[in-house]
């Protein structure tokens, strides 16, 4: 690496095209090659937010894309990731700038968690590998570009979470219960990218359960403590990550839909003690529909719950990921073979 590139990449960081780390410098070049890869031509619109006069222009996600160090085979899932950050429903903006602890969480799965060689065994929330880190890079880029509408919002986060550089996870390319993709209704052979807003992951540890209503217990409980944010609203939902030995015991003895009905109906707390401690408001508004005396759920419906396989054998851990109240949708595209500029549609999928 020369002194020049050197130079690029500071003048990078002191012209605000970065997230705080060194990038890659988008030479013309470089950008070109990687909007072939994504299928687009320059002045391609990615994506807009009329509500802040905001357009998204092709040749800068792909800019974005080179800066986070993606490589140009990630193509065609980068273009699939990008319509699903652009999409309107996914308010991107709001994850930029709520007070909470919000980010974007992408999760990778099909075919192309192998073909792409992203990690989905250790450390499968925060892996050490290149696919992992650079697209999870690239869409936090993007929330960080794009969600400030041009500088016009700013962020307001109170402690944030360390998902806001990356936060990028993979699934099993091989499930029990079918991958992730098809509880949004997209077939099971295909590749698919989602992307939804989250907090941070929440460990769930039973090494000494031998019963799958145990670990769904555990799970469950780990939904319910009182410092979760869904109590009030409970317009966002939950992703549960289950790893390989707790998945040997839940999977013997429940089928998907039926372990996101017993949580739903068994992860609940007394609505007056969370009154009691100041998690729902002594005169709540309509949309909560508060019930005094009744076991509140931290969802409105089972289907706000989704499952993840993903993780190392040898440690009997699972994880919760609550889902920000301010976005209320999971945005997953179906991730195609390369086409030419302007002429491939997508898929796009919510819980079902």
């Amino acid at each position: 690496m020369g002194l020049e590139t050197l130079q690029d990449i500071e003048n990078c960081m002191n012209s605000g095209w970065t997230d705080g780390l060194p990038v890659i410098p988008p030479y013309g070049s470089v950008v070109n090659e990687m909007l072939d890869a994504m299928g687009w031509r320059a002045d391609d619109v990615s994506g807009e937010f009329p509500e802040h006069n905001v357009i998204v222009r092709a040749e800068q996600a792909a800019a974005t894309a080179v800066m986070a160090g993606c490589a140009m085979e990630y193509g065609s899932l980068l273009r699939s990731l990008t319509e699903a950050l652009l999409d309107p429903k996914l308010n991107i903006c709001g994850v930029e700038v709520t007070t909470g602890g919000a980010s974007l969480m992408v999760i990778v799965s099909g075919p192309v968690v192998s073909q792409l060689g992203f990690e989905h065994r250790e450390n499968a929330l925060g892996a050490n590998c290149r696919a992992n880190a650079t697209v999870g890079r690239f869409a936090q880029m993007m929330r960080l570009f794009c969600g400030r509408a041009g500088g016009v919002l700013q962020p307001h986060g109170t402690i944030g979470h360390p998902g806001r550089i990356s936060f990028c996870v993979a699934e099993h390319p091989e499930t029990e219960w079918g991958a992730y993709h098809t509880q949004m209704g997209i077939p099971e052979d295909a590749s698919a990218v989602s992307v939804m807003s989250t907090e941070g992951p929440n460990s769930c540890n039973n090494h000494y359960g031998d019963t799958a209503a145990q670990i769904l217990d555990t799970i469950g409980d780990c939904m319910c403590h009182y410092g979760q944010t869904a109590w009030y609203y409970r317009s966002g939902g939950f992703v549960v990550v289950i790893a390989p030995d707790h998945m040997a015991l839940v999977s013997k003895e429940f089928s998907r839909d039926e372990a996101r009905a017993y949580i739903y109906e068994h992860a609940r707390r007394q609505t007056d003690d969370l009154e009691r401690m100041g998690r729902i408001a002594k005169e709540p508004i309509a949309f909560a529909e508060v019930e005094p005396g009744a076991m509140r759920s931290p969802l409105r419906s089972a289907d706000q719950l989704t499952f993840i396989e993903c993780g190392a054998a040898g440690g009997r851990f699972s994880a919760v990921i609550p889902r920000w109240v301010g976005s209320t949708h999971i945005m997953t595209k179906q991730i195609n073979e390369k086409a030419s500029p302007s002429s491939r549609e997508t898929a796009e999928g919510n819980p079902k």
